[in-house]
């Protein structure tokens, strides 16, 4: 169900993100009342369009393909 998707994407979070920024991972459907300088999203629906910081497109569909090249953007950002 829909409570074990949610599980199974904090779990690859703090696998792709590490205990640091797994601890401030948010899984909502209402981004939009998400506050922070990023949001990773596969799609810009539910209000991805609305959130104040950047969209970080990820899929098939987006700029970064992988996690893989989400972590590449954002190191670079922090460096």
């Amino acid at each position: 169900g829909k409570s074990n998707s949610k599980f199974r994407q904090g779990k690859l979070g703090q696998k792709y993100l590490g205990d640091a920024a797994y601890k401030r991972l948010i899984l909502s459907q209402h981004k939009n009342l998400n506050k922070g300088d990023y949001i990773i999203d596969d799609r810009d629906a539910r209000g991805v369009k609305q959130f104040e910081g950047e969209h970080i497109h990820f899929g098939p569909d987006g700029k970064y393909k992988t996690w893989d090249d989400v972590m590449t953007y954002l190191m670079g950002e922090i460096t």
